[in-house]
Parts: C-alpha cells; structure tokens; sequence
C-alpha cells in the first residue's frame, strides 16, 4: 500500500506541476489544495508508513516551494500578474469615477432640491402677503439669490391689458414690443444710462408671467455676467421661477385693481375723497418740513343741478365725465385731481407759484366753456367755478387751507359764476 500511496503521490505531484505551468498562481492554489487534501486522506486511511508520509510531505513542501519561486520568477508569470494588477487598478479607477459620478449627481440633486425648497419657501412668503409691499422684499431676495441680481422691474397688466409699472430696483430697460407677445423667457442686451454698468452693455432677462391665456405681466431682471454656454440653464431656471411666481402676481394684479377701484371715483376716473385727503395731510407735511408751498383749486360745475332737471343724469353723468377729463387734461402729471362730491372737483398743485396759478386757472375754466355739448339739436354751454388758495398763506392745516379754497369758491359763484377768484382776496 505504501507503495500504491507514493505512485499516486507524485502522479498528483505531476499533475499539480501542470496546473502551475498551465495558469500560474491560481494553479499553484488549487494544487496545493489538492495535494494536501491527498496526503490527508492517506494519513487518515493509513494506507503508508509514518517515514513514508513524512518523505512526501517534505517533497510535496519542497516541490510546491520551487513551484512557488518558479512562477513568481518566470517572466510569462510576472507579465500575466502585472496585467493581473493593471486590470485589477482599472477595475478599481472605473469603481472609483462611477463613484465620483455618483456623488457629482447627488450633490446636483441636493443643489436642485435646496433651491426647490427655497423656491418653495419664496412661494409661500408671496402666498401669505395680502399686499404687494408685503411681497417686494420676498422677491428681491428671491432675485438675489436665484440670479445673483439686484437689478429688476416688475409690471402687471390693468384691466385693459396694458402694462404699469409696479416697482423698479436698479437699473433695467423698458419692455420691447417684439416681446410683449412672448410666453417664454427671453434674453436680450441693453446698455444703461446710469449706474455701475453705465456704458456697458448687459444682460436683460424676460421673463412673461401667463395663466393659461391671460397676460399678468413681465419680470425684467439684470444680469451682468452671463456666459454663452450658461444661457440655456439661466433659461431653464427662469421658466420654472416664473411658474412659481404665477399665483402670486396674479393676486397681486387683483389687490391693484381693488386698491384703484376703492380710491378711484366710478364715473369720472378721478381720485376720490378719501384718498385725495390722505395725500393733502402727506403734501402739508412734507411743505412743513422743505419750506415749500402748493395750491388748491376748488373747483364746481355751473347750474348742474339745472343741468340734470332739464336733461336728465344721464346727460348729466356724461357732462361730468366729460368736464373731469378736460380738468385732467389742464394740469400737470404731479398735480392730483379728485371728484369731492356731486358736481364739485378739487386739486392739488405741488411747489406751484402764486402767482401764475391764477392764470392757469383761468385757462381750465376756458377749457371747459370753450366746447359746448351736444344735447339732441341743442348746444348747451358748461362752465365752471374756482376757488384758490395757497399753503400756508391761506391755511397751515390740511383742514384750514381746504375751508380757504371753498370759501373762495363760493365768492366767485356769488360774483356770477365762470370766474376764478383767490382766498386773499374775499378776506379784503
């Protein structure tokens, strides 16, 4: 038996040896396996001699030494196991830029998460606003952050469509017509006539706010660096800013119209009462402060009540739309004009000089009763009476110099009407 266990002992010493030769370390393992594996099944099955196993494991440990040496030594050996490493060091650069790529695309999504949530939070500043001073600050720090941009404009339609200009920041153009059409958001360059870029020429971003077919308006925002292959994601981003911002201009459109509704007279278009006396009590305060002065024209419609008996109201609410616009036409853009009551109109003239406004007054009345109107067949000739008087020489109070101006409008409808008469002179 012993005899039996040394053939098969060094044939499995052969067969590991071609193992070796034919695929290197991986046979070396596999045969070392192998080898002591057999010896172990002879120790256990007792099939040789003690001196017997001890000379095959001495040859199998000298063998699979010289093995060893050989495979590590043999260049066709040390070629495979370089290329071994180099595809093992491949493998583990394409682990580590799958890696790298992944945290690329994590730290994008966390970026686009973070600005969705700010995005959100802007939103919900802008929802909860009941006023459109309460929303400015929400979007200029919206602005700041999204687009780096401290320069914008904001403009929502009126109840015609045309756009108003709400608030400006900075310096930023005037809408384009070739972009008032527009529902997506546009690029284009301007050069500013004031400020840092004076001289320069910029970037405009457009971006149109739309709810379904209905134009609310059109946020302007200056852009001063801006890479060409940047604007297509600037692009991107805006479009999605504007949706969000949808709701929250919309609502901002309607307190406008309410706002102007409640401050606006329905028949005339003019100021009402109410709003016209808060901007006196502005006017006298800040007159006190700057040592300036301002007028008030006091102003009513001749024999209207006639008017209406022999006519109508209807006639008679056409005379006084006609008559508050032709007041409107005769003053400046900074001069206030509002419908008191009935057929009585009052102004406001800021730093207005004394004495000219009376000769300004005059050509509003000439103004109305230069163009009769057309009732039927018949031309009925209207006219007006004004009273003036002057802060602080005729009042220092908004209550004060209002009673001046009424007072002197009564003088000149007592002098026979179609006339402009001044509080200083009824007091001398």
């Amino acid at each position: 038996m012993t005899g039996l266990s040394t053939l098969l002992f060094t044939l499995g010493l052969v067969l590991v040896m071609g193992l070796v030769y034919a695929t290197g370390m991986a046979g070396w393992i596999f045969g070392s396996f192998l080898l002591l594996s057999g010896w172990v099944a002879i120790l256990i099955m007792k099939t040789a001699e003690p001196g017997a196993l001890a000379v095959q494991a001495l040859t199998a440990a000298l063998t699979m030494g010289l093995a060893l040496r050989w495979v590590f030594r043999h260049s066709q050996w040390q070629k495979r196991m370089t290329k071994d490493w180099k595809d093992a060091e491949e493998k583990q650069q394409q682990t580590r830029g799958v890696v790298d790529d992944l945290k690329a695309r994590i730290a994008v999504k966390v970026t686009e998460v973070d600005r969705g949530l700010k995005q959100y939070e802007m939103v919900k500043r802008l929802a909860e606003a009941m006023s459109w001073d309460e929303m400015s600050p929400s979007l200029d720090k919206a602005l700041k952050h999204f687009f780096k941009s401290d320069g914008w404009a904001v403009y929502l339609t009126d109840e015609k469509g045309e756009f108003e200009l709400i608030q400006r920041r900075g310096v930023t153009p005037e809408p384009r017509t070739e972009d008032l059409a527009k529902k997506e958001p546009f690029l284009h360059t301007f050069i500013p006539q004031s400020g840092s870029d004076e001289g320069r020429s910029v970037w405009a971003l457009g971006m149109p706010l739309w709810r379904l077919h209905e134009r609310i308006g059109l946020l302007i925002v200056r852009i001063t660096d801006l890479a060409p292959d940047q604007q297509g994601r600037l692009l991107s981003e805006a479009g999605s800013f504007a949706v969000q911002l949808i709701f929250a201009m919309a609502k901002a459109k309607l307190y406008r119209i309410l706002d102007k509704r409640s401050r606006t007279d329905g028949l005339t278009g003019l100021s009402r009462r109410g709003p016209f006396e808060e901007r006196l009590r502005e006017e006298v305060a800040r007159a006190r402060s700057f040592r300036t002065t301002f007028s008030i024209l006091m102003i009513d419609i001749d024999h209207f009540k006639n008017l209406n008996d022999s006519y109508g109201h209807q006639v008679g609410d056409e005379v006084l739309k006609t008559v508050a616009q032709r007041l409107h036409d005769g003053i400046y853009e900074t001069d206030v004009i509002a419908r008191y009551g009935g057929e009585e109109f009052v102004c406001l003239l800021p730093r207005s000089q004394p004495a000219g406004l009376k000769v300004k007054a005059d050509q509003i009345r000439h103004r109305v009763a230069s163009e009769p109107f057309i009732i039927g067949l018949e031309a009925v000739s209207v006219t007006i009476s004004i009273g003036i008087a002057h802060f602080p020489h005729d009042g220092d109070s908004p209550e004060s110099v209002l009673a001046s101006a009424d007072r002197a409008l009564y003088a000149a409808k007592a002098a026979g009407r179609n006339c402009v008469v001044e509080a200083a002179s009824v007091r001398s």
